[in-house]
């Protein structure tokens, strides 16, 4: 039974994402959330910190995971999103904040983009 709900859940995810149409404007950052971002400034390399991170398809928690990775993987951002009490995390390597790091993900999320978000407080500043 359990099996006939997964498959279930899987075509109906299936199907509504089929029906989203991919041509229209792209999500961003500012339009996902009313924080503040701040574009513009030098691109700069993080470490991640945590034990295994994932980078979310938007800075939520619930947000789809493109992509896990490693402790010491390093990652590329050009943006910093300042989140609001709505994108805030509980607990995320052990603090809570709701300020994200844009990332290169390595992997096209199911949106098209080649970007992920990640926690500020499981990533340092290299």
């Amino acid at each position: 039974m359990s099996k006939l709900f997964t498959l279930l859940a899987t075509v109906v995810t299936t199907a509504s994402l089929a029906a989203l149409p991919l041509s229209a404007t792209p999500v961003s950052a500012q339009s996902v959330t009313r924080g503040d971002v701040r574009q513009g400034a030098a691109c700069r390399s993080l470490q991640v910190i945590g034990s295994k991170i994932a980078i979310r398809d938007f800075p939520f928690v619930n947000g789809l995971v493109v992509r896990s990775v490693p402790r010491g993987t390093i990652l590329s951002t050009c943006e910093f999103v300042r989140g609001s009490g709505a994108n805030s995390y509980p607990s995320k390597c052990g603090l809570r904040g709701a300020d994200w790091y844009k990332v290169r993900s390595g992997r096209v999320s199911l949106i098209g983009s080649p970007f992920g978000y990640v926690p500020a407080t499981c990533v340092r500043v290299l």
